[in-house]
């Protein structure tokens, strides 16, 4: 068996050849985290694949090999990128320690964990060429990838990557992509309303006015995006898989001392409800439901979505100029905005949920480094 790990700063993303899941884990609040949820998933491919091998933990029954990217490099924990990659690097040799490890580079190639030492940021921030790779190199399936833009909108950032000629036209580095607009920092779950809106429309609840009225937005963390697409249908319970604002727990790992909880569960009353998502919202404007009532706070939801699409439609504009190009493969949990988006500027517009099943587009660097692997 291929497995294909993601290791990213809040989730943790593991894939087979046809098949893929996402595990909320905070890497940010400690690298211990890392250790629990990959010891977790080899237990469970261990289960899986009967028992474990005479003489140890040959990466667990069934595992023939590990395929690697990474973006939690760059989390709070780690005070370089660096240190970063390198302690990733040997949390991942420390549970799967064998031979078939392998990560993978910023020139798309597979190398062991001794390349990883000698060259570390030449391993970080990874996850989306591997994606970007699997398409420009796929065929059939309707994906159309050697000539298209490769978006990925996840729960933290959106990838926007123009593939010309099946080369990869995108800057290598994180820092390098933000200047050029190929990486957009927010996402459909993760991001603060506040860092998208810096004013927003509202109208109160029995106002003697119709007309919204234009206010500022509070600069702390009430609401992100996950309420407004939980609230505008976009994404359901099941779908917010990390903490909302008021601390309801996400799904996966835990603080020492706290229980594992199953999908969808959390702290307080209806936490991940769609009522509680418009409350958040509501803070946003210092204001409350009572005050503002639903309409209105549906008002603010739609805004926010309304900025991401148009953000990622100008991107996709700019690119089509650019290069020439006509199609968008889209893969990720937001894959409803990048379909919005690509609507609005006219372009054909590729679903990979379509093609390989929502699961696998929700943890698509994942199966595209296990698929890559596996025909390497």
């Amino acid at each position: 068996m291929i497995v294909g790990v993601d290791v990213g700063g809040a989730n943790t993303k593991v894939a087979t050849p046809d098949d893929a899941f996402s595990i909320y884990a905070p890497l940010w609040k400690s690298s211990a985290v890392l250790d629990d949820v990959l010891l977790r998933v080899k237990q469970n491919f261990e289960t899986e694949g009967g028992e474990k091998e005479e003489g140890g933990k040959e990466g667990g029954a069934g595992i023939e090999a590990v395929g690697v990217v990474m973006t939690g490099e760059l989390c709070d924990c780690f005070e370089t990128r660096r240190e970063g990659v390198l302690r990733i690097k040997n949390i991942l040799t420390s549970v799967f320690g064998f031979e078939g490890l392998k990560f993978f580079g910023t020139d798309c190639v597979f190398r062991d964990g001794s390349a990883v030492e000698r060259d570390p940021l030449s391993f970080a921030a990874t996850n989306w060429l591997a994606s970007a790779k699997f398409v420009s190199v796929s065929e059939g399936g309707g994906c159309g990838g050697k000539d298209a833009i490769f978006v990925d909108v996840g729960s933290t950032t959106t990838d926007v990557i123009p593939i010309a000629g099946g080369e990869i036209k995108a800057k290598r580095s994180d820092l390098e992509r933000l200047k050029s607009d190929e990486l957009i920092y927010s996402g459909v779950l993760r991001t603060s309303v506040a860092t998208l809106l810096r004013r927003v429309r509202v109208g109160e609840r029995g106002g003697e006015s119709k007309e919204k009225e234009e206010c500022r937005t509070a600069a702390e963390f009430f609401a992100i995006t996950a309420d407004a697409y939980l609230v505008l249908g976009d994404l359901s319970e099941e779908d917010y898989r990390c903490e909302s604002p008021d601390r309801a727990g996400g799904e996966g790992w835990k603080e020492e001392g706290e229980e594992w909880k199953g999908e969808g569960e959390g702290e307080g009353e209806g936490a991940k409800s769609r009522r509680a998502a418009l409350r958040r919202l509501a803070r946003v404007v210092c204001s409350d439901l009572e005050e503002l009532g639903e309409e209105s706070v549906v008002g603010i939801a739609e805004q926010v979505k309304e900025v991401q699409v148009a953000e990622l439609a100008a991107e996709l504009k700019r690119q089509r100029e650019e290069y020439g190009l006509e199609r968008v493969v889209s893969a990720g949990i937001g894959d409803f905005v990048a379909k919005a988006a690509a609507e609005r500027v006219n372009l054909e517009f590729v679903s990979l949920a379509s093609v390989y099943g929502a699961k696998i587009s929700a943890a698509f660097p994942a199966f595209a480094v296990a698929r890559l692997l596996d025909k390497s």
